[in-house]
């Protein structure tokens, strides 16, 4: 991963800006344990790392209706191919991960109608 995706350098609210939600709702996902950003003193700042972890968060909230404790248990759990050290070969061939691949670019860009 390139060091500059996982450099703390946007604020709260840019933050919750480029997210489309307030940074309330950011406070509270931290505090329910689905973020852990950076703090400079009492500030608080993510990275592009967190961003994007927290557009997955928020589609699998609003989008799929997943309530916050079953995302918690989402990214909290290891997938099977991290747990058996695949190769790149095997991951390219195993239908599990495939299809977790589809989902995780249909996140990142979401088909509209």
């Amino acid at each position: 991963m390139k060091e500059q995706e996982t450099l703390p350098v946007y604020t709260i609210g840019i933050a919750a800006k480029l997210l489309g939600v307030c940074p309330a709702t950011l406070r509270l996902w931290e505090t329910k344990g689905i973020i852990k950003p950076s703090r400079i003193g009492k500030n608080r700042f993510y990275s592009k790392r967190d961003i994007d972890r927290l557009e997955y968060v928020k589609c699998l909230l609003q989008k799929r209706k997943i309530n916050v404790a079953g995302v918690k248990e989402i990214l909290d759990s290891n997938f099977c191919w991290d747990l058996k050290e695949c190769s790149e070969k095997a991951r390219n061939t195993c239908p599990v991960y495939l299809r977790h691949q589809k989902i995780v670019r249909e996140q990142a860009h979401p088909i509209t109608w």
